[in-house]
């Protein structure tokens, strides 16, 4: 099932073009997710990026799946590169107990203070007036630290956390561990 819906993901990104931006794939013992991200037209700065992070807890299985739209771009300053994208994702959460669809605005953040070596960070929300069906609230944030080991291709450590909030009330935590991933540039 999850491969079926992966791929279905995954083939839909990739029908608007032939060639990918990046793949990213990234686990920990509980969870996998990958992302294929790449640039939209001709218009300079404007990606889209869909994604699939599947949990298997001894609580509960869930799928959250996104499609996305940022503006990209570099700033410069003395003490490094700074690559920053802003903007929404749609979110689509299937956990056993309930489903949730979320339009969340956020970004990210990556940091270069030298060469090859990367520190970052993403945040994406959704208040209960973008959420939709049977949750009211989605929370993601993460933290990475990258190094770059060939010139289309980065390994990182990251810390992820996804939390939903049910109609029914409390909090689902979806993902709050530290992964290990790749990212390849094609």
């Amino acid at each position: 099932m999850i491969l079926r819906i992966l791929g279905v993901v995954l083939g839909v990104a990739m029908a608007a073009q032939a060639a990918a931006d990046s793949l990213d794939i990234n686990l920990h013992g509980d969870a996998l997710r990958a992302t294929y991200s790449r640039p939209v037209g001709a218009t300079r700065g404007l990606d889209m990026d869909v994604g699939l992070l599947h949990v298997e807890e001894n609580r509960y299985d869930a799928n959250v799946i996104h499609a996305g739209l940022q503006v990209t771009g570099m700033n410069w300053s003395k003490q490094g590169n700074f690559n920053i994208s802003l903007g929404g994702r749609a979110v689509f959460v299937d956990v056993e107990d309930f489903e949730g669809g979320h339009i969340a605005l956020g970004g990210s953040v990556r940091f270069s203070p030298m060469p090859r070596v990367g520190f970052g960070g993403s945040l994406y929300y959704a208040p209960n007036i973008t959420s939709f069906l049977d949750a009211e609230e989605y929370t993601e944030w993460g933290l990475f630290a990258d190094y770059q080991l060939l010139t289309q291709a980065y390994v990182y450590v990251g810390y992820r956390n996804v939390e939903v909030d049910p109609e029914n009330g409390g909090s689902a935590e979806l993902d709050d561990h530290v992964h290990i991933g790749m990212r390849m540039n094609f």
